[in-house]
């Protein structure tokens, strides 16, 4: 069993709410580029929120892959209600081999639930081994540059994160709560190092990478007032990482 298996419910009524999706989503459309007709592997989909817009921004081939069979089962329930074509599998990112050969890979908050760097390689070469040369995997991840010493609380934009351990180093665990009101979902998931991502990227061969913070949408003050991104663009707690294979 997952931590998800055990917060599916919870997680996916609070996170498809928050504010930081906002930005979110809105980049990861941005960087993902048109995928008009084209394939797209997304792992750890979680409950499919994700793959599902993948899919309505003109994807005509999605996968969603998860560990937590609890999420998948959400994501198909939605896929069986209100069909679109998507494929999910339950598994392992980190072992799931070379399924296909996608136009893009993406990946929700994955890579930072590695605890060391062997296990942060192996995802990475996940998502390279399933990417057409030439093309490009986007990973959404809480912002390891600025790490949490104890606490990097954004709570404002839906999300926080603090340090569980004495100190921070290499593999230190840390705990994601999640808000909506008053309502609240916590996981947790690792630190390493931005040196650790490059050494993976550069390893399994990925010939760019860079990581930047999430755009803000256009249409933002309208809908959260002026002003409201100011505090997470002095310091965003989420950012994407970009890589061309």
């Amino acid at each position: 069993m997952t931590q998800y298996d055990t917060i599916a419910l919870d997680y996916q009524k609070i996170s498809a709410a928050v504010p930081l999706r906002d930005a979110e989503w809105h980049s990861l459309r941005a960087r993902l580029g048109d995928l008009t007709g084209l394939s797209v592997l997304d792992l750890a989909c979680g409950d499919g929120m994700g793959t599902r817009l993948l899919r309505q921004w003109g994807a005509a081939h999605v996968v969603g892959v998860d560990i937590s069979p609890q999420m998948i089962a959400l994501a198909q329930q939605r896929e069986d209600t209100e069909p679109i074509g998507i494929e999910y599998r339950v598994a392992d990112a980190a072992t799931l081999g070379r399924i296909g050969e996608f136009d893009r890979v993406s990946a929700a908050y994955l890579l930072h639930y590695a605890e060391n760097r062997d296990q942060l390689r192996q995802m990475v070469r996940t998502a390279y081994d399933n990417l057409k040369p030439g093309q490009h995997f986007v990973a959404s991840i809480a912002n390891i540059l600025q790490p949490p010493q104890p606490v990097f609380d954004q709570r404002k934009y839906g999300f926080s994160f603090r340090l569980m351990e004495e100190t921070l180093h290499e593999g230190a665990r840390l705990r994601g709560t999640l808000f909506l009101g008053e309502k609240t979902v916590e996981f947790d998931f690792y630190w390493l190092p931005w040196e650790a991502y490059e050494e993976a990227f550069r390893t399994v061969g990925f010939r760019s990478w860079k990581i930047e913070p999430f755009l803000i949408p256009p249409d933002s003050e309208r809908k959260r007032g002026a002003g409201f991104w100011e505090e997470f663009l002095a310091r965003p707690s989420g950012m994407h990482i970009t890589c061309s294979k």
